[in-house]
């Protein structure tokens, strides 16, 4: 069994890869688009706090030395305290127009993944961006319904753990194992149930469906490919941990932080890039194995965009089947 299930997730990857070569033009400038959004995003968002950080270490290091109770003392805290209320409403921006940013550029890339997997159509990248465009609100439904999920479970789990350590009348280090023991457990469950969150925004992306009833049509589609999906969800977080952890050394052993977060940036998003072409596989293979049709609406002559077709009508009928550029 374990053979089989190393077998089907190495499968995927191999699919995945694959995806590039069918289309190169279209795929290299998807990730072109996406490797210079995350640059110039993190380049604006480190040139944005880096004088708040100033400030902030400037203050903290005049604190000590000034007297108590004097105008001067309440005026760095003062400052201080506005320093960090700029701080935490500029990340949070940051964060926001990051979310749905990295939303926009996903459904980008299941899109382009699905039609080139599926080789039914073709699909420019000027095509591609519209359709993309067209698509935002149910992806964006499908990403909220996740987001409170994923919020809910980690506040669900703090709820029980904070009161649990508190019964437990145990010597520290064992309150300590027995936390790991907690977190590990609770980190494979929520991995587990993530394959479903995943899925759903993929559903979402190349159904008609949204929210709950993309969770729930992923949940219905995922059954028998369930443990590939654990893997494959499995894989990429350790893979994004290690890329944080590796990092996060690095920073603290070198001077220049800011080309290691440039780099780690654009591997992230290399590796965010194929998550979702691995995900948009599953997806064929979870339907395949219900025996379901995957009918893309870029297929079928007509087009949920509705400024600009992805296919002509008018084209003869023997360009509707072709598929993407070898």
């Amino acid at each position: 069994m374990e053979y089989f299930l190393v077998l089907g997730f190495v499968g995927i990857l191999r699919e995945s890869l694959k995806i590039f070569f069918k289309n190169r033009k279209l795929m290299a400038f998807l990730t072109l688009l996406i490797l210079s959004f995350n640059s110039i995003f993190f380049f604006i968002n480190v040139l944005s706090i880096k004088p708040l950080w100033s400030d902030l270490v400037l203050e903290l290091s005049l604190l000590p030395s000034t007297e108590p109770k004097t105008s001067e003392f309440f005026h760095l805290l003062a400052a201080m305290k506005e320093d960090i209320r700029s701080y935490i409403g500029l990340e949070w921006m940051f964060i926001v127009f990051s979310t749905l940013a990295s939303m926009f550029l996903a459904t980008s890339i299941v899109i382009a993944a699905a039609v080139c997997h599926g080789g039914r159509s073709l699909l420019s990248f000027r095509k591609l961006l519209w359709a993309t465009v067209a698509l935002q609100t149910r992806p964006f439904f499908t990403l909220l319904y996740n987001t409170v999920l994923r919020y809910g479970y980690f506040f669900l789990f703090l709820a029980n753990l904070f009161p649990f350590l508190l019964v437990v009348q145990q010597m520290v280090t064992s309150k300590v194992l027995l936390s790991t023991v907690i977190i590990i457990l609770a980190s494979v469950l929520y991995i587990y149930l993530n394959v479903t969150w995943n899925l759903g925004f993929v559903v979402s992306v190349l159904e008609e469906k949204s929210g709950s009833e993309a969770i729930g049509k992923a949940a219905k589609i995922i059954k028998g490919k369930r443990l590939h999906g654990f893997i494959l969800n499995l894989v990429f977080m350790i893979l994004t941990l290690v890329i944080f952890l590796s990092d996060l050394t690095v920073k603290l052993a070198a001077a220049n932080s800011v080309i290691i977060g440039f780099f780690v940036t654009v591997v992230l998003g290399l590796v965010n890039i194929l998550r979702w072409m691995a995900y948009t596989i599953l997806y064929y293979q979870c339907k395949k194995n219900h025996g379901e049709e995957v009918e893309l609406p870029w297929s079928k002559g007509y087009s949920q965009v509705p400024i600009h077709p992805l296919l002509n009508d008018n084209e003869p009928s023997d360009h509707q089947g072709e598929a993407c550029d070898a």
